[in-house]
């Protein structure tokens, strides 16, 4: 067993062997005070009516009437009324037990109605009960005996309840050790499966583990299952950004390191020899410096810093410069806006995010084609939607989610130029604005990228 079942167990069991022996001494005391207060005199109803009438007889008619009264009441066999004056000498010299005498003494001052203090106008005092020797049952009695009854010297209290308190200890034992399990039990699962993933074993699971319990332990293994598929993601994710990192740097390094050994070997040419060996160079260093973006925008190191800008100048700068790169390829911008709406964002940001979607379309579009963009808002949700709709053909279904990530560029797109990082770029800075963006097929032919932000 686990350090926290024992911690879980002791706490428990000593809380409810608290409780246990704290009853059973609270109904042991309570027997008790019964006992004491019960034994040696008669508590009956009848008894307290006899004990009343003698009381009156004594108070309006003195001793000599009671002494009649009680005469009378031993020849018809009613329950033995004692009369006993500060001498402790009884009305008709009958003998009665100590205890009997001791309780009735101890009741007087509790004012119980089965015992009465009478006191008369000649100073005498009379102490009236009926004992309680173990036959005192109804009205009917037996002729008193003339010896204190064995009975009488019973043990005041009873006997300490032992065997439930050791049912109880016996009972809190269990159910201790069951509630304490109950609990350490998922935690012993979750801490090792918490060691598990810190020595890397990320694909272990545990929701199925801790069994068909519904409370906060079920969820937080469920919450773990979630982080350690995250974190497995990432890390394949990391695995895979490395190894495109590694193979796209290596391929301009590649051609620098031709171009080299072909200069030493025709060293006339070193003037086209340089300017392959700068092409190359100047490409690595884009590449580096998209990811360098990329990881800032994903560590949140860079802090957006929104101001208000006009969409309409923003969108025209920005097809302005891309339309040198479409005429290359004889395509056409076409762009919608009809309002001049007005965004908060980061403008270098928002310009490059927006230019990426730009460029890609002119990259995978075809030649002598259109590429339409469409710039509208809406009220109800206050949003402003950028989509930038190409004639190409498009991406497979499969890919769609993945043009977004780094290095993915589809198999539409895997032969041309680029490091598939504008898209990646594009999607980080819209989510950073607290935006999204999307792509969708255009049937029959053609590609859109939706860009939507918030006004």
């Amino acid at each position: 067993m686990s350090r926290l079942f024992w911690k879980f167990f002791i706490f428990l069991f000593v809380a409810q062997l608290t409780a246990v022996i704290g009853v059973s001494v609270a109904i042991w005391l309570q027997h008790r005070h019964e006992d004491l207060q019960s034994i040696g005199v008669e508590t009956s109803p009848s008894a307290r009516s006899l004990v009343e009438a003698a009381s009156s007889t004594l108070q309006f008619g003195g001793v000599e009437s009671l002494r009649n009264l009680l005469q009378n009441w031993q020849t018809r066999h009613v329950l033995q009324l004692l009369a006993i004056d500060a001498n402790g000498k009884e009305l008709l010299q009958r003998s009665y037990p100590k205890t009997s005498f001791d309780a009735a003494t101890s009741l007087v001052e509790d004012n119980q109605r089965h015992v009465k203090q009478i006191k008369l106008s000649n100073g005498q005092s009379y102490l009236l009960f009926i004992p309680d020797d173990g036959r005192n049952h109804g009205l009917v009695q037996r002729p008193a005996e003339t010896k204190p009854h064995k009975g009488a010297a019973r043990k005041v209290g009873g006997r300490f309840p032992l065997m439930p308190l050791l049912g109880g200890i016996v009972v809190s034992f269990i159910f201790a050790a069951l509630l304490a399990w109950y609990f350490s039990k998922p935690i012993n699962i979750l801490r090792t499966a918490f060691e598990k993933a810190s020595h890397g074993k990320l694909d272990v699971r545990i929701a199925n583990a801790m069994g068909g319990r519904r409370d906060e332990l079920s969820d937080l293994g469920r919450d773990f299952d979630a982080m350690a598929s995250r974190l497995e993601n990432l890390l394949q994710s990391q695995t895979k950004l490395l190894h495109h990192i590694s193979h796209e740097l290596r391929s301009p390094l590649a051609r620098i390191q031709m171009a080299l050994g072909l200069v030493r070997q025709s060293p006339q040419k070193i003037a086209e020899f340089l300017d392959r060996i700068t092409l190359e160079a100047n490409r690595m260093d884009g590449l580096v410096g998209e990811l360098l973006t990329i990881s800032r925008l994903e560590s949140g190191a860079v802090q957006i810093k929104k101001e208000t800008l006009e969409l309409n100048q923003l969108m025209h700068s920005i097809v302005e410069d891309a339309q040198f790169e479409a005429a290359s390829k004889n395509m056409k911008l076409c762009m919608l806006l009809n309002k001049d709406y007005l965004l908060h964002g980061q403008p270098d940001l928002l310009y490059r995010a927006i230019e990426n979607v730009i460029r890609n379309a002119i990259k995978y579009g075809p030649n002598d084609s259109e590429i339409n963009i469409v710039c509208s808002k809406s009220m109800e949700h206050q949003q402003i939607h950028i989509s930038v709709t190409d004639q190409g053909h498009g991406v497979d279904t499969l890919e769609l989610e993945d043009i977004f990530k780094p290095f993915v560029r589809g198999a539409s797109g895997s032969q041309s130029l680029g490091h598939g990082v504008g898209l990646a770029i594009t999607k980080q800075v819209v989510e950073a604005h607290g935006g999204h963006v999307l792509a969708k097929n255009i049937m029959p032919q053609g590609f859109c990228v939706e860009i939507v932000l918030p006004c």
